[in-house]
């Protein structure tokens, strides 16, 4: 699997994170898409082609994390 973990002081053009809730770009597709730490239970796939998986855990400023998993393309 290949990992991506937003930097919560420099986040990319591509991906935003505040509070428990985080938006990645999916690798894969490229469908933007949010991941809530209340709402999914900090875990969501990508809605539109379901091969990577957004995570939060905790809040930015809470020393929680972020980051997006998807297959590598080997």
């Amino acid at each position: 699997m290949a990992v991506r973990t937003i930097d919560k002081d420099h986040q990319a053009r591509d991906e935003d994170w505040d509070g428990n809730n985080a938006a990645f770009s999916c690798p894969v597709c490229g469908k933007v898409f949010l991941v809530s730490g209340h709402m999914h239970d900090g875990k969501r796939e990508c809605p539109s082609c379901h091969k990577s998986t957004g995570y939060v855990v905790a809040g930015k400023k809470s020393d929680g994390s972020a980051r997006i998993e998807w297959p590598n393309s080997n």
